[in-house]
């Protein structure tokens, strides 16, 4: 199940950072410091709010990660947004789960092609090297959000390439469109999650800052039979996006 977090008013001031952080908050939204300006560094934080070091660079990444300021070495702190980014959290534990965020999420398909799997290609999809597979290349976006939550490629066995006419009119997953027209039903989800960051080309899509971290996640749909049948890989800026879930112990279990 997919939820955004609440946004609130005010940052909680218990901790010293969260102070400091409402304060820079504030004075960006009055236009203090207006968008493609610096904030002021570290060392100079410190000064003026008698903190530590440590103090400093945490109230600056509470503001990047609400998607107010970036961060890069030997450029300093600037502020790329006057308002505070939604994040996303996605919820699952199920693969029903992720038929809720398919429909929390859209994905904006830009452009789609048909191929043969070369070998780099084989080898992240986990197929044989020349099989087909139809390609979809979007961005998924929460209703009428302008930042996009993800970067997508989805990658569809070439005997179900069928369902692009279905799913132009539909916010159903893939995976489910593949269901209801060939009866195909998805046995299991293998999910990797991996961290990395944006290249230029990637970061230009996303709206953000290239060299920032991001969460690749990739699942492949398995069938019945043990039909590799669909692939999709998301990468997501990681200040627009989190994953939970929950890992139940089976009783008897002596695992640490």
């Amino acid at each position: 199940m997919g939820r955004t977090g609440n946004t609130p008013p005010r940052i909680a001031s218990s901790p010293r950072y969260a102070v400091v952080a409402q304060a820079l908050i504030d004075e960006i939204l009055s236009g203090r410091y207006p968008i493609d300006t610096n904030l002021p560094t570290e060392h100079a934080l410190c000064r003026q709010f008698n903190i530590s070091r440590h103090t400093a660079r945490e109230a600056l990444r509470q503001l990047q990660d609400l998607g107010m300021v970036s961060r890069r070495a030997g450029v300093g702190t600037i502020v790329k947004s006057n308002r505070i980014a939604q994040r996303y959290m996605q919820v699952g534990d199920t693969v029903s789960d992720l038929y809720q965020y398919a429909q929390d999420i859209i994905l904006r398909v830009k452009e789609t092609r048909d191929i043969e799997a070369s070998a780099s290609t084989a080898e992240l999809l986990g197929c044989p090297q020349g099989q087909s597979w139809l390609m979809l290349h979007g961005l998924r976006v929460r209703g009428e959000d302008s930042l996009p939550i993800s970067l997508t490629d989805v990658y569809i066995a070439r005997t179900y390439r069928g369902i692009l006419a279905d799913y132009e009119d539909s916010n159903m997953p893939i995976y489910s469109l593949i269901q209801k027209r060939h009866g195909v039903d998805p046995a299991e989800v293998r999910q990797q999650i991996t961290a990395t960051i944006l290249e230029k080309d990637e970061a230009e899509k996303l709206h953000s800052t290239a060299g920032s971290p991001a969460l690749k996640i990739t699942r492949h749909y398995f069938s019945g039979t043990g039909e590799l049948y669909e692939v999709a890989i998301n990468l997501y800026p990681a200040e627009r996006f989190t994953y939970s879930n929950t890992l139940r112990i089976e009783n008897g279990s002596t695992a640490p």
